[in-house]
Parts: structure tokens; sequence; C-alpha cells
């Protein structure tokens, strides 16, 4: 592993250790009426979804490992990576298709966290560290979008009830 690990928090405080995602989804999505989700205005609905994501986004930038997935891999930090990996993926990446649209589901969401832990672990060999911090990673973000997945089922299913 890394010499000197991140201390996990970015600039806002987030720290995926000391922070549960709950607590950070109700914090930043209460004030937003995600019941409302799913009302057949599109425009509305992609709003909602980046203001429950990028909450989330950040927590998983300020993650301890977080720091080679921040911005894309380049030939000098990694030779021969484009001839390896063809669909390259990195946070900074990720949260730009999200704020751009191009991420509209949970799934793509997802989607796009796993093809760049998984460049990761095609990339690197099984000894190397950034291998380790991506499955690593990758272990416990999984753990985090679950919880997320269940909530946002949670609010939609009470939403219809109403």
């Amino acid at each position: 592993m890394e010499d000197q690990p991140h201390s996990g928090e970015c600039d806002d405080g987030f720290n995926i250790q000391e922070t549960p995602l709950m607590d950070i989804l109700y914090s930043h999505a209460a004030s937003s009426k995600l019941s409302d989700l799913g009302q057949n205005d599109p425009v509305q609905d992609h709003l909602l979804f980046k203001k429950t994501l990028l909450p989330v986004w950040k927590m998983i930038a300020s993650h301890r490992f977080s720091s080679p997935f921040l911005k894309p891999v380049s030939d000098r930090q990694a030779p021969g990576y484009k001839d390896v990996v063809k669909r390259p993926m990195d946070l900074t990446s990720l949260k730009r298709n999200l704020s751009k649209g191009r991420i509209r589901t949970m799934a793509q969401f997802q989607r796009d966290l796993m093809l760049m832990f998984q460049n990761a672990v095609m990339y690197n060999d099984s000894d190397h560290h950034v291998y380790h911090m991506a499955v690593e990673m990758q272990r416990e973000v999984l753990e985090q979008i679950q919880v997320l997945s269940i909530w946002l089922d949670k609010r939609r299913d009470l939403s219809s009830l109403e």
C-alpha cells in the first residue's frame, strides 16, 4: 500500500470512514423533493438525481485510496495504458458525465465506477499497490452504493403511497 495514505477528507469535510452514507443523503437530499422523482419531468428528475449523487461522488472522491482514480491516467504515469485499457474512466470524468446528463441512472453511475476499478485491476499486476487499492476501494464503494440503491428504492416506494 502507499507509504502515507490520504486522510480521506475532501475540502468540504466529507470522510467516507466517519460520515455514514445515510447522514450525507439525508442532509443533502432532504431539502430536495425526491418524492417528486418520476413525475414525468425529465429535466427535474435529472436535477434531483444529480443533487442526490453529487454528495455520494464527493464521498467516493475523498476515499483514502482515491488519489490514483481522481484524474485520467497519463502515458507518463502508466506506459502502454491506452494499449491495455480501451475505455478509460476516472472520477473527474465520471463527475463530468453526471453533470452533463450522460449518466442518468444509478446503474450507469455504478457501471462507470466499476469500469474505473476494473481498468486498474486489468492494467496493474496483482502485487502492485494500485491493484490492491482498486480492489479494496471497489469493495467499500459497492457496499455504499448498495445502501444508496436500497434507500432510493424505499424513498420511491414511500412516495408512490402518497
